[in-house]
């Protein structure tokens, strides 16, 4: 529909028998109903002879202070001591604040503690359309030649209301004064307060050109279901900017005000109130000039369409928990980095039409809260809820790899439909021990990257006994019966073995410099030094939001950013107010990040703690968790487009939950199914591998370089020039190191020579001379 613009005024003329303008009329014929309960005849006249009663008692003191001096001192008083007004006061009411996603779409609106719903639009934005001319005409046909106040409107109102018992069709105060009391906000009924009205109106005439206080105006004035102004009205009731209003959709709106809630557009009865009403406004249009013949009948002829869907958002929807993660955190922001009190932070936040642009995704958000929402991945056996005090629970916080990396895109903190805002959000608040998810942040990333480790050493699962308060019993023990002998870093990940991650907390990295390395990576807990910590043993748990940017540091090449949920914040002026600008801190080498990645996409693995349950349409890597009596269940992972963690449990409350047998797969199962939704449009992606990182053929049971003799050597990564990285062939098998191609860095295979005598290829030592491997670790 194109904008109907003002034409040149032209004079009134009788109009020819028009059906569908008749057709018009006769839908919307009559005065408009209030939809309130009847009242009597006696009660229905009293009221109305107060109000005519009030109205001309008011007019006649004032007159008698203008006219004859009654008064004098009292008149003078009432005027010194208005409270002064001006356009400045705006920035005082309340405007909505729009919530937005990375796309710019709205997620949220805020509309403060009286849920006023403003949006600001300037009077230069719509001077093009007959907004300004229809409100003129219903509310103050004068308003362009009066100086604040109009005699002659006020004795209008007053004969208004004795020929239609009290219900005047107009009121007595000019758009002028209607602007004075919406940004004083004094509405009592006193001879003073229209005094100080009238006075400050004359005021703001001096002070404000007539389109400035238009615009004043048509951002105040109340537009019925919280809607204030006409911006916001235009986008609830025909969803669409004030500035491409037509005629027909100006006139309807600029009836509304006089009685929001008789004119209600979004009731049936409201409705029809409102188009009769409309007729009205377009009447008095046409009569004062200010629309020609030919448009008053287009106008009339033109369907009116209302908007047919509700609003996206509403000021009273349940918001995601990732809305109520960025308001919390703006508010926090607002307290520390331009010192507002609290309370100052959440009135700018909740009143002062804010903009808050996100990094949310509104499609991972709703794929994300199905898989939430869908019971088989909470729980396999829905009978046994009844055996138990409580649901399970569960929540997840996805954070963007590339092309943004730490943007967070989506947050669920519970299990199920979301009822409430700002109930707990375990994503957020709940801290949870991490188990074995903690190993890759706590024990093995930084071995690797502190060159204390590679992925091919060998180190022993057998008993050990490291509790220095119970030295005589076995600590720890694995999740597993037995013991596995000697393993490799690699399969040490992939089989989640406690005894070898906790030989290297002990032995190898020390306490200190695990403790260092997870600060860099947002998990600070300076004073829990201690073995257990390698099995994920903390005295303060770990939110799912601290694991998910712990795990994304090695998607991002090492490197660490806090993950963030806005970046800009913007005033009502669109002045930036805060502003989140990423900072990265290296904190692996790039070739420690890519290697830890490869070790822990063996996790999927047949064999592995997630074996058989990686995403079916992407590369991934994590590591699985699982605390004492199975009483949390984590899944930590990346791809290269996303990091996500996940925790499953129960919330303890009444006592300690053991999660069942069948559920214990289930954080694995959700993380599959968030995962492969997200990426089900994505092209393929591989992980960042550095160019300098050396492919060595390893024999996997010296960790050593593997010969022709060596049995199932497989290639493996190695952070370039890392003392520890294998430099003798295999010395349990024996033999020359298989050569490397260095165009390929594929491994170049000959045929061995075997000696008849022995039946051992004839370079190769007899077994019983071999030594173990240097990088061997065995603590009894």
């Amino acid at each position: 529909m194109t904008v109907s613009r003002k034409p040149r005024k032209s004079a009134h003329v009788h109009h020819p028998h028009d059906p569908v303008r008749e057709e018009l009329f006769r839908r919307v014929r009559g005065r408009p109903t209030h939809s309130g309960g009847l009242m009597s005849i006696p009660r229905t006249f009293g009221i109305a002879l107060g109000r005519v009663f009030e109205l001309g008692l008011i007019s006649l003191i004032i007159m008698g202070f203008l006219v004859a001096g009654i008064g004098g001192g009292m008149l003078v008083g009432y005027i010194t001591t208005a409270e002064p007004i001006s356009a400045g006061m705006l920035s005082g009411t309340t405007q909505t604040t729009h919530i937005k996603d990375s796309d710019g779409n709205d997620i949220a609106i805020l509309t403060g503690s009286q849920n006023i719903n403003r949006e600001y639009i300037s009077f230069s934005n719509i001077k093009q359309t007959y907004i300004d001319e229809a409100f003129k005409a219903i509310e103050d046909e004068r308003f362009d030649e009066h100086i604040g106040i109009d005699p002659r409107r006020i004795g209008s109102a007053i004969i208004s209301a004795l020929a239609n018992g009290g219900a005047a069709t107009h009121g007595g105060s000019t758009i002028t004064q209607q602007a004075v009391k919406m940004l004083s906000g004094a509405d009592q009924r006193s001879a003073q307060r229209k005094i100080q009205e009238w006075y400050n109106a004359i005021q703001l005439e001096q002070q404000r050109s007539k389109d400035e206080i238009m615009e004043l105006y048509l951002n105040l004035v109340p537009m019925g279901n919280s809607y204030v102004g006409i911006q916001s009205a235009a986008r609830a009731y025909f969803d669409k900017d004030a500035k491409e209003l037509s005629l027909l959709e100006c006139a309807f709106l600029a009836g509304i005000p006089n009685l929001p809630a008789v004119y209600n557009p979004l009731t049936e009865t409201g409705r029809r109130n409102a188009l009769r009403r409309m007729r009205i406004v377009l009447g008095k249009m046409h009569d004062l000039t200010w629309i020609s013949d030919a448009e008053y009948d287009a106008a009339l002829n033109e369907e009116l369409v209302f908007r047919q869907t509700p609003m996206a958002v509403s000021s009273n929807q349940v918001n995601s928990y990732f809305v109520d993660y960025v308001i919390e955190t703006v508010i926090d922001d607002l307290i520390e980095r331009n010192g507002y009190s609290r309370e100052m932070a959440s009135i700018a936040v909740y009143n002062q039409g804010l903009t808050i642009e996100t990094t949310g995704d509104t499609s991972a958000q709703k794929k994300t809260e199905s898989v939430f929402n869908t019971q088989s991945y909470f729980v396999q056996n829905p009978a046994i809820l009844d055996q138990f005090p409580e649901s399970p629970q569960g929540s997840i916080v996805v954070i963007e790899n590339y092309p943004n990396p730490g943007q967070i895109k989506a947050i669920v903190g519970g299990y199920g439909e979301k009822t409430g805002n700002f109930v707990l959000n375990r994503a957020i608040s709940a801290k949870r021990q991490p188990g074995s998810s903690i190993k890759p942040l706590a024990v093995y990333g930084p071995s690797l990257d502190s060159g204390k480790i590679t992925a091919a050493s060998i180190f022993s699962d057998i008993p050990v006994y490291l509790n220095p308060d119970e030295p005589t019993k076995l600590y720890p023990k694995n999740s597993y019966e037995g013991y596995k002998g000697n393993l490799s870093v690699r399969n040490a990940v992939k089989f989640s073995v406690n005894t070898i991650s906790a030989q290297i907390w002990q032995y190898v990295l020390k306490g200190e410099t695990s403790l260092k390395y997870l600060s860099a990576v947002g998990i600070d807990r300076p004073t829990e030094n201690y073995v257990a910590i390698a099995m994920g043993a903390f005295s303060e748990g770990m939110t799912t939001l601290e694991m998910a940017g712990g795990y994304a540091t090695f998607a991002n090449e090492g490197l660490y950013t806090e993950p963030y949920a806005y970046t800009r914040v913007l005033d009502a002026n669109g002045n930036i107010l805060l502003e989140h600008r990423p900072e990265f801190t290296q904190v692996y080498k790039p070739e420690s990040a890519f290697i830890m990645t490869d070790i822990m996409t063996g996790v999927f693995e047949a064999g592995g703690t997630a074996g058989g349950r990686g995403p079916v349409n992407t590369i991934a890597a994590g590591k699985t968790g699982t605390t004492d009596d199975n009483r949390d269940k984590w899944f930590c992972g990346i791809t290269p487009y996303y990091t996500a963690a996940v925790w499953y449990g129960y919330d303890n409350r009444l006592g300690g939950t053991v999660i069942p047998a069948q559920d214990r797969s289930n954080a694995i199962m959700i993380w599959k199914a968030v995962m492969e939704s997200l990426h089900e449009s994505l092209p393929a992606r591989e992980f960042t591998k550095p160019k300098n990182v050396e492919t060595l053929i390893i024999c996997p049971d010296s960790g050593q370089l593997a010969t022709a003799a060596c049995p199932a050597p497989y290639a493996e990564y190695f952070v370039p020039g890392a003392a520890l990285n294998p430099s003798v062939p295999c010395t349990i098998h024996g033999g020359s190191a298989i050569p490397i191609d260095p165009a390929t860095g594929l491994p170049i295979v000959t045929t061995p020579v075997i000696d008849p005598a022995t039946g051992l290829p004839a370079e190769t030592a007899p077994i019983e001379t071999a030594v173990p491997a240097e990088t061997t670790v065995a603590v009894g």
